[in-house]
């Protein structure tokens, strides 16, 4: 009797523990159920002005999101986008609730040579990295491997003009921006590190500070929000 008790006792905990587990994945897949959404990419027939699919290349890497209390249910994306033809920044609008984005424009110049990663400042200014000076091929992977200084960040004024707004960093990689724009973060990968500059009236980076790392290559940042605290993610070595 005792080991039957005993077999009743394992079995019991061993069915609470697979309800549990039941329960925890199926809150998991529910939360990404109603929170995972596809868009679809389009853009206004320039006769007709009705939405049709976007017919450029759309081959994205870093991106980002922008919006602001003048109207709270229009976003604006950003994507670097690896076109065929030469990079670019392809910048679409979006309202909430909306299944699709539309573009608005893409943005080209010799200066987005090698795009990493996209920072918007307001629905049509940018600040963008080139992680390196050479596209592609055998100098490509040397610049990577010795850690040259060769890489700068772009700015996209208002007056739509893409300038250098700050030289001499060594793989400059992920993006972001402190919750009031006062503040510009820049992961350097090959440093490693991640710098602070502070926007000047004509978009030029001025250097606010530097965090470096040992052990650890940042890539992709991102702020909070809510605190302004600094995420980032990265390589441990």
């Amino acid at each position: 009797m005792a080991a039957i008790a005993l077999y009743k006792s394992v079995f019991a905990q061993f069915a609470f523990c697979l309800l549990t587990l039941a329960y925890i994945f199926r809150t998991i897949f529910q939360r990404i159920e109603n929170t995972v959404h596809s868009l679809q990419v389009l853009e206004r027939n320039a006769t007709t002005n009705s939405l049709v699919p976007f017919s450029q290349d759309f081959r994205v890497h870093g991106f980002d999101i922008y919006w602001d209390n003048l109207d709270p249910t229009e976003l604006t994306f950003m994507f670097v986008n690896h076109q065929r033809k030469g990079s670019a920044i392809s910048i679409f609008k979006h309202r909430v609730g909306a299944g699709f984005i539309e573009h608005v424009k893409t943005v080209k110049s010799p200066l987005l040579f090698s795009p990493n990663d996209v920072v918007a400042t307001s629905r049509s200014t940018f600040y963008a990295t080139n992680d390196l000076r050479h596209k592609s091929g055998i100098l490509r992977k040397i610049e990577t491997l010795l850690g040259m200084p060769w890489g700068h960040i772009v700015y996209y004024g208002p007056e739509g003009i893409v300038s250098k707004a700050r030289s001499g960093i060594a793989y400059p990689n992920g993006i972001a921006r402190s919750p009031g724009g006062g503040l510009i973060y820049v992961a350097a990968s090959s440093e490693p590190s991640v710098y602070a500059f502070k926007p000047t009236y004509d978009g030029a980076l001025q250097l606010a500070g530097k965090a470096t790392f040992r052990g650890f290559v940042p890539d992709n940042i991102s702020v909070d929000a809510a605190t302004g605290e600094l995420l980032v993610s990265g390589k441990q070595l």
